[in-house]
């Protein structure tokens, strides 16, 4: 039943005037015993599949941790060792990243090299890998500011809002449409494999929320409570992603966004500055490759677990029709 307000309550004079169905008292027992007895079983396989749902969720932050720590595959440093040959080091990496991107520049102004991160409180990292910064490898850029003047301008797009980002995943199903002027074009669409940061103010393990864009909408563009990280290197993005999703990189994103007010927020100039691990490309494709396969066989367990905390709730409902199906 529904009140004035539209929310759903029950009556009294509904209740009042309801009738229940009365069984004779042993045969009452006898239905409440039994309905306890399959209750039973199902709290314990429910508890079971919660717990399963857990160990999942501990196993998905065991594979990032492993992999951003060059735990999870074979490094380059070692399959080159043992094959006798040499490798592109993660620095000679870097430093080809920033000689491409000093030599492709067409900002406004000089050149302005990107910062290094700050290593003294990072762990060691294995063999062949170094430390950089987000802006080292990518340009970062903020979004649109949603105003009443957009309304007025002619050209309307789609554009992307916090509530279509999450850890590893787009929503899409929602889409507004906000007034873009050409000028802003340039800056504002997104491009495939874009890494998209949720800036957000709210709790800690809400904030830096990433995903990749994946080009499934035409012209989209970003709302400003979205940053935009565009890799140099196309290899880069998914590692970069791993990085974040992990334990590791979740405590550098607490870290930048924690502030003395106790509000946790991110900006262009957080997000830029964000330590990431750097190893060999081969190495990352190696690494990637195996945290895709294994992710998926965690998300293929966890659309199962689900389903069948599904079924036990219908059969929940069940077992109270069946107990009840000869009631007058």
């Amino acid at each position: 039943m529904t009140g004035a307000v539209g929310q759903k309550r029950v009556s009294t004079t509904y209740l009042k005037q309801s009738t229940i169905p009365v069984a004779p008292p042993d045969q009452q027992k006898r239905i409440v015993a039994e309905i306890e007895k399959q209750f039973s079983r199902l709290d314990e396989a429910v508890a079971n599949l919660k717990r399963v749902k857990a160990n999942l969720k501990r196993y998905k932050a065991a594979v990032l941790k492993a992999a951003v720590e060059g735990c999870l595959v074979e490094t380059e440093a070692e399959l080159a060792r043992r094959e006798g040959r040499s490798y592109e080091t993660g620095a000679k990496l870097l430093q080809r990243i920033l000689e491409t991107r000093r030599s492709q520049w067409q900002g406004k102004g000089k050149y302005k090299e990107p910062a290094a991160p700050d290593i003294t409180d990072l762990p060691e990292l294995p063999e062949g890998w170094v430390w950089v910064s987000v802006e080292q490898t990518a340009l970062i850029i903020s979004g649109l500011t949603k105003n009443p003047k957009r309304e007025a301008l002619p050209s309307k797009y789609p554009y992307l809002r916090v509530a279509n980002v999450y850890a590893n995943e787009l929503r899409l199903n929602e889409i507004e449409y906000i007034g873009v002027a050409e000028s802003e074009l340039g800056k504002l669409l997104l491009q495939r494999n874009d890494l998209l940061v949720v800036e957000g103010n709210g709790s800690p393990d809400q904030i830096g929320r990433v995903a990749l864009w994946d080009g499934s909408i035409s012209n989209c563009v970003h709302q400003n409570h979205i940053i935009k990280v565009r890799f140099s290197d196309v290899s880069l993005p998914k590692w970069v992603m791993n990085w974040l999703l992990s334990p590791g990189g979740r405590h550098q994103i607490e870290r930048v966004s924690s502030s003395t007010s106790g509000l946790h927020t991110l900006s262009t100039g957080k997000v830029s500055c964000l330590p990431v691990p750097l190893p060999p490309i081969a190495e990352q494709h190696r690494i990637v490759a195996e945290v895709d396969r294994r992710l998926s066989l965690i998300r293929k367990a966890e659309a199962q677990v689900a389903a069948n905390l599904q079924r036990a709730e219908r059969l929940r409902q069940a077992i109270l029709r069946r107990a009840f199906a000869n009631a007058p």
